[in-house]
């Protein structure tokens, strides 16, 4: 009898503690979801330095980043595919960090399943929002460290980018992201 005396209040301690941690996991799943979500659409690049360079008008004129589910994909003036990538996000981290591992141009679709199954270069990053419309994207070349500041020193393997949401843009799917299907 006094064993079942002792279960009792265990049984009871990990009723309180349960809804808890439950409740604890669904605000960090609500911040995740938060999180990937302002990241879908597509952001005009608006500004960036490349290794400390600054990227020019012309060069940044008409180039665009898409995010769909966790795949980014940046395009140049002319529509062409420069970088696409599988992404990871890390919200328990300040600034948030981002890991993000290229993929071929035509991944089979139904191969991609998450960064962890994809066997390319990955590069380390962190970002931060500026309101609902601008955010920034801060990477190192694949075999860099991640940065902790958001700069690009001259020297460094690290780029640099501020992105902006124009009015209208659309939240692609994948499907419209990926010429193969």
């Amino acid at each position: 009898m006094s064993k079942y005396l002792l279960v009792i209040p265990a049984l009871a301690a990990l009723l309180v503690v349960s809804p808890v941690a439950t409740a604890q996991e669904a605000k960090q799943e609500a911040k995740r979801d938060s999180i990937s979500s302002k990241l879908q659409g597509r952001w005009e690049i608006v500004g960036g330095v490349n290794q400390g360079r600054d990227l020019s008008a012309a060069e940044l004129d008409g180039t665009y980043v898409t995010v769909a589910r966790n795949t980014i994909i940046t395009f140049d003036r002319q529509d062409k595919q420069r970088y696409r990538a599988v992404f990871r996000l890390d919200e328990s981290m300040s600034p948030i960090h981002i890991t993000m591992t290229s993929v071929p141009e035509h991944p089979p679709s139904n191969e991609l399943k998450s960064v962890d199954q994809v066997d390319n270069a990955i590069a380390l990053g962190i970002l931060k929002f500026d309101g609902q419309r601008k955010w920034t994207l801060c990477y190192a070349l694949p075999g860099t460290d991640r940065p902790e500041k958001f700069e690009s020193p001259k020297g460094s393997k690290v780029m640099l980018f501020m992105l902006e949401k124009k009015q209208g843009d659309p939240v692609p799917s994948l499907k419209e992201t990926d010429p193969k299907e």
